[in-house]
């Protein structure tokens, strides 16, 4: 279990929910209750799906039209969310067809220095099987790597353990409660939210307003059939061999960075993810084809959409990106130095623009390779 399993967990407990599976046309769909949702085999949409209806809230929804697809599937693909409510999500498909089919460059970056060599790869966090294989390349990669290297490995750590250390940031000093913590415009629009994915203001009464605002992040992308199971940090997990795992950071730094900001920053954070939540699966959409297609200028624009723009989003922004940006490239540097292969897997947010670790690697002197999509390792 991750730290983004941990924070849902934490809010929203078990799902315990019992399907209603109908097969459901279009137009049948549209008169059935909310909450609705509906998953299809990736390339049988038309006839292999499941619907549900009348669950307590979209989250219970979503993971129950998945596991009712799946239980009437004999394909050995994972079903996907298509429908949720009457919100249309962008297909894995569709989302690859948008993917140049002539070489373009790979989020993956090779260095050598002597004896070392260091792959960069960007990752993205939460995904839906429907966009997996990855490219061969990064595959390959990282199978001639001696070491992957994460942002943090929270596998190492006990799910209690994650628990509590998350709990030691997470919380709101004693006395204080997130209504309280809230201007009553913000939290009436929060309750009404939160409850769409079976959680409250009640139940979260002593949470940080950033904390609320990451467990309304995971639910919509959950959601939406974007797993923390698919992760690309996950993925690698899963196939690693004789990989040695090594950590740019401490988990004690990102919880630091996630839950201990300012409340007035956490406050304006909160209410951007609320403004942004109903409009983002579009926008993930287009991020995604971004990332696949190598195309940093609107990856870069595309993540700075739906991040806010306040100063005081910037100013998290640049302590979210910029600054740890410096500590990393300066910890991928030291890898340089010292024999073996390193295949190093962070967000691709930090790998791009004249701040991203590449350009900062660059400026130091230390070159390498774009590897693109017609390259061979």
């Amino acid at each position: 279990m991750g730290l983004l399993e941990v924070m849902l967990t934490l809010a929203l407990g078990s799902l315990a929910t019992v399907a209603v599976a109908d097969q459901a046309s279009s137009a049948a769909y549209d008169s059935l209750p909310p909450a609705k949702a509906t998953a299809a085999v990736p390339g049988h949409e038309d006839s292999l799906t499941a619907t549900v209806h009348g669950q307590a809230h979209d989250l219970a929804a979503a993971m129950g039209a998945l596991e009712a697809c799946q239980s009437r599937s004999d394909k050995p693909q994972p079903c996907e969310l298509i429908r949720l409510n009457g919100e249309r999500i962008t297909t894995g498909r569709e989302i690859r067809a948008q993917v140049p089919r002539d070489p373009h460059p790979l989020y993956l970056w090779e260095y050598r220095q002597g004896a070392s060599t260091v792959y960069l790869a960007g990752s993205i966090h939460v995904l839906k099987p429907s966009l997996y294989p990855l490219a061969d390349q990064l595959t390959t990669a990282f199978q001639q790597s001696d070491y992957l290297v994460l942002e943090v490995n929270t596998e190492q750590y006990p799910p209690a353990l994650l628990q509590q250390q998350t709990m030691k940031y997470a919380l709101l000093p004693a006395g204080q409660t997130l209504q309280s913590a809230l201007p009553e415009p913000l939290a009436g629009r929060l309750g009404d939210r939160l409850a769409a994915y079976g959680m409250s203001l009640q139940a979260l009464a002593s949470a940080k307003p950033a904390m609320v605002m990451n467990q309304l992040v995971i639910a919509r992308l959950m959601a939406m059939g974007y797993l923390p199971d698919y992760g690309v940090e996950r993925h690698f997990l899963s196939l690693r061999t004789s990989q040695q795992i090594l950590e740019l950071e401490s988990l004690d730094a990102q919880l630091r960075l996630l839950f201990d900001q300012p409340a007035a920053t956490q406050v304006q954070l909160l209410a951007d993810t609320l403004d942004m939540e109903l409009e983002i699966e579009p926008l993930l959409a287009d991020m995604l084809t971004a990332w696949l297609s190598g195309d940093d200028a609107r990856f870069l624009e595309l993540f700075k959409a739906q991040s806010g723009d306040s100063a005081l989003a910037e100013a998290f922004n640049r302590s979210l990106l910029d600054d740890r940006n410096l500590a990393m490239a300066d910890k991928i540097r030291g890898y340089l130095n010292e024999p073996g292969s390193y295949f190093v897997l962070v967000g691709a947010a930090h790998l791009i623009g004249d701040k991203g670790i590449v350009a900062l690697l660059s400026r130091d002197g230390v070159k390498g390779r774009r590897i693109m999509s017609s390259d061979t390792l």
